[in-house]
């Protein structure tokens, strides 16, 4: 039976993370109610949700996912980090009483108020180990009937950065995991997904997309430019680990000297998106000030890491390509809501090789590259053959949409 087909049943999304105009975790509440739209829909959040999306059901509390913290590192940490913990949870008072989760509880409690039984769902979109470890609390401890129970991870490191101690943590929940009928596992790419499997024998599924800036079911209605105008690629979200900021000031240097080699009759603008402080002295951003936005063959224009939805979608659709140079190490595995705005909105994408979601960058929407001047390669070549991949951008964008409708979730035979 789908979902679909019975439209009073509740659904419950946990988003501790649940800011305005910061990430995607706003645009998957969205997302999920377009894909459930008979759901009753309630929210789980952190204690920093400010109400734009409505009035939070209930609300997870940094204390408790601190002293979660503390329970784990008590029992799985080294020698010096089980002495920290246990001083520190003595500090607390919660010596003897240090949770096993950080929001099973929430969870419990919020289930029981709103009198959600099997044919109910809760869906945790952001997952983690933390989310992982408070559903199975929730599981082993809720009395009677339990709602069905989704978890969506999104870093192949579940959260927790120490190898060793992810292990034991999962070797802990492996119980209650084989015997649980009602939870199930997915993630975004179908590579993180396997390596999920095959590293911790945890049944996955990958291909759960969830769209975000952009719905790949409306054609996106592309601004006019003149053909002669710069070729724009744009680089978004704030400079983070693993996105390759730290390599943009190279990549622009041999975009640079290739102009100089090897002119165009366009020139080309990068849309380079950043916090105050990365743009002045010292500052990732440093260099932008040396290209003026609206002068040369070479322009950067500097855009604020807080732009508004509807200042982003402009922005966004005002490009001819998107830039990814980011670290296979992390997006290797890992999906990026980056690259589905970009096929969704049918902008070509520049991106590292090896990067994880090739499913939706292999219909000749895409150029991959591996060092800083092969970036600069593409990125010149793009410019000069813009226009020329808009077939392969539709088709990519159609493959896109064919998968949704694909989803685990809302398909003809989805069941949880």
């Amino acid at each position: 039976m789908s979902f679909q087909d019975s439209p009073q049943r509740k659904l419950v999304i946990v988003e501790q993370k649940l800011v305005r105009n910061r990430g995607h975790q706003h645009t998957q509440i969205g997302a999920l109610r377009n894909m459930l739209p008979g759901f009753d829909l309630h929210l789980i959040t952190g204690e920093d949700y400010n109400g734009f999306l409505g009035e939070a059901t209930a609300r997870t509390s940094k204390r408790s996912r601190d002293l979660s913290k503390l329970y784990w590192r008590t029992r799985h940490g080294s020698a010096r980090q089980k002495i920290d913990a246990a001083l520190r949870a003595l500090v607390a008072g919660q010596i003897l009483s240090l949770p096993g989760s950080s929001y099973g509880h929430v969870l419990a409690k919020t289930c029981d108020a709103l009198q959600m039984s099997s044919d109910d769902l809760v869906i945790v979109p952001s997952a983690d180990l933390e989310s992982l470890e408070s559903t199975c609390w929730f599981v082993e401890n809720k009395q009677g009937q339990t709602p069905r129970l989704l978890l969506r991870f999104l870093d192949p490191e579940l959260g927790e950065h120490k190898g060793f101690r992810r292990k034991e943590r999962l070797k802990v929940l492996s119980k209650t995991l084989a015997a649980a009928n009602n939870l199930v596992l997915s993630c975004e790419t179908e590579e993180m997904a396997a390596y999920l499997n095959a590293q911790y024998g945890l049944d996955v599924k990958g291909g759960f997309y969830l769209p975000c800036s952009f719905d790949p079911a409306d054609p996106p209605i592309q601004p006019e430019r003149p053909i002669s105008d710069a070729f724009r690629i744009g680089l978004f979200g704030a400079p983070r680990p693993g996105k390759g900021y730290e390599r943009i000031g190279a990549i622009v240097s041999c975009i640079e000297d290739r102009l100089k080699t090897a002119p165009q009759e366009r020139p080309i603008e990068i849309l380079l998106q950043g916090a105050e402080e990365n743009y002045v002295d010292g500052g990732v951003y440093a260099f932008a000030d040396k290209y003026k936005a609206d002068e040369g063959i070479l322009r950067i224009l500097k855009l604020s890491d807080r732009l508004d939805p509807s200042e982003f979608t402009d922005r966004f659709l005002s490009t001819d390509a998107i830039l990814l140079p980011y670290d296979t190490a992390v997006y290797g595995l890992q999906g990026s809501g980056i690259i589905q705005d970009a096929v969704a909105a049918e902008k070509f994408v520049i991106h590292s090789e090896g990067i994880s979601m090739q499913n939706l960058l292999n219909s000749g929407n895409a150029l991959a590259a591996s060092s800083d001047s092969g970036f600069a390669e593409a990125i010149c070549e793009a410019a000069m053959s813009r226009g020329e991949s808009h077939h392969n951008r539709r088709a990519a964008r159609e493959k896109y949409l064919a998968s949704l409708g694909n989803n685990f979730l809302i398909g003809a035979d989805a069941q949880v």
